[in-house]
């Protein structure tokens, strides 16, 4: 009945863009705005250290979900969008086919992988007998097995959503979009409000680690309320099918490594931050990233599909030009922010955050970049260029790696910010080089000559 009636909605705004794009803003707004809503009630609840150990936790599980997505998040709306609009059915079908094979293969690799962990954890006194270092392995408490298990099926669930969010996309069914993606926010939100009623005991980390998984768990159930299942069912003879698990497969060997490389990158401070304290504090200042996500993700799923039906220099250099006409006055809308989020920290979790606003001010600008960096991020998964983007992730990576080794010990969770933000340019200096080069000779740097 829902499927139905989101159907009969959209049909009746196929013809309004703004419309469309006010509803696709509407979905995507909501679930960060709950989810930031959740991050910060979160924070109250929690003591510092384990607020510091919810968001390393959370880092781990966006690692997690990073290669279980399988690079498929933005390959995907790539194959897909074009296929929809030529209304090719093999082709469709045989596109979904195949990157459901692929989160088969993904799904097994992650399974092995924390038997594997487990099995280290259980075995921590023998690995430390053969020199593994004791910060390795925690040991074989229940608290470590179980948020193993966490981040195993977080980080699959929400590689399940940003899959099944791509299939909407690819759709352009912006309305099924706002009927869905509210649910998760939603659902976390009231499992922490079950805990917090019924939990006899203090609020602990691995209370709110288990209401964000399960909530996204739920989510992922309720999608098919709004899409009809036996679309990722329809049978296609294997051999039309099968090429495209290979296609999917080189085209994603380069975004699996990206995506996986800027999840380590954007949580490299959090993974390395080796204090609950520091990784507390340094946690608080990221709040307002989630707030950013809303533009973020809208923006992202907008573009995506209209990239990827344009085919010349000239028409990408057009779309680009009336982009940055409306988004770089836009930063003029971001500069209350420099006000209002030390407010919202220091009187939410009270004067021992103080050293969470200083990190905050060095935080703020990058979060501004990225949006204004996004579109071309984004252009290059059109122009097939997965190679320029997992370089672009793995410069951001390693910049990461090497600043943050160095700047936090001296400076401390400072250190740490600026070693972010400097990481984000490295990455953001070379997709102007990149476009650059696209622009002036037609053809990006590290392609071959045609």
């Amino acid at each position: 009945m829902l499927a139905n009636l989101t159907d009969r909605i959209e049909i009746l705004l196929e013809s309004n863009s703004v419309m469309r794009i006010g509803l696709l803003f509407a979905a995507r707004a909501f679930n960060p705005v709950v989810s930031l809503a959740f991050s910060l009630l979160a924070g109250m609840y929690l003591t510092v250290e384990d607020h510091g150990i919810y968001g390393l936790t959370l880092a781990r599980i966006f690692v997690m979900q990073a290669f279980m997505e399988a690079g498929l998040q933005q390959s995907l709306v790539r194959f897909l969008a074009p296929a929809l609009k030529k209304n090719d059915p093999d082709e469709i079908h045989s596109i979904i086919r195949a990157s459901i094979q692929l989160k088969l293969y993904v799904l097994g690799a992650g399974v092995v992988a924390t038997l594997v962990y487990i099995l280290a954890l259980v075995n921590a006194s023998t690995l430390a007998a053969l020199g593994v270092p004791a910060e390795w392995l925690p040991g074989a408490r229940l608290e470590n097995l179980y948020l193993a298990w966490l981040i195993l099926t977080g980080g699959f669930a929400l590689s399940l959503m940003t899959y099944l969010d791509s299939v909407l996309v690819s759709h352009e069914s912006f309305v099924k979009l706002l009927f869905w993606l509210p649910m998760v926010g939603f659902l976390r939100l009231s499992l922490m409000g079950y805990f917090l009623i019924f939990n006899e005991h203090a609020l602990r980390a691995e209370h709110i680690i288990y209401a964000f998984v399960i909530g996204t768990v739920i989510a992922v159930l309720f999608y098919f309320t709004i899409f009809y299942a036996d679309f990722f069912f329809v049978k296609v003879p294997r051999r039309i099918w099968k090429p495209w698990t290979k296609r999917l497969l080189q085209f994603n060997t380069w975004i699996i490594l990206a995506s996986f490389m800027a999840i380590l990158s954007d949580w490299m401070e959090v993974l390395l931050i080796d204090r609950s304290g520091d990784l507390g504090l340094f946690n608080a200042a990221r709040l307002p990233m989630q707030g950013f996500m809303i533009i973020l993700t809208t923006m992202v799923s907008f573009l995506l599909p209209r990239f990827a039906r344009l085919e010349s220099v000239s028409e990408y250099r057009g779309m680009f030009a009336r982009i940055y006409q409306i988004i770089i006055p836009g930063v003029i809308l971001f500069l209350p922010g420099l006000w209002i989020f030390p407010w919202i920290i220091l009187e939410l979790y009270g004067p021992e955050y103080e050293p969470s606003v200083a990190v905050f001010y060095i935080l703020y600008p990058n979060f501004i970049l990225r949006l204004y960096f996004a579109p071309l991020g984004t252009a290059l998964f059109a122009l097939d260029q997965p190679r320029l983007i997992m370089t672009e992730a793995a410069l951001r990576m390693f910049s990461g790696i090497g600043l943050n080794l160095l700047l936090y010990p001296l400076f401390g969770i400072n250190g740490a910010a600026w070693a972010s933000l400097l990481a984000q340019c490295v990455g953001w200096s070379f997709l102007i080089y990149c476009y650059v080069k696209f622009f002036s000779r037609g053809r990006f740097p590290l392609a071959p000559a045609e």
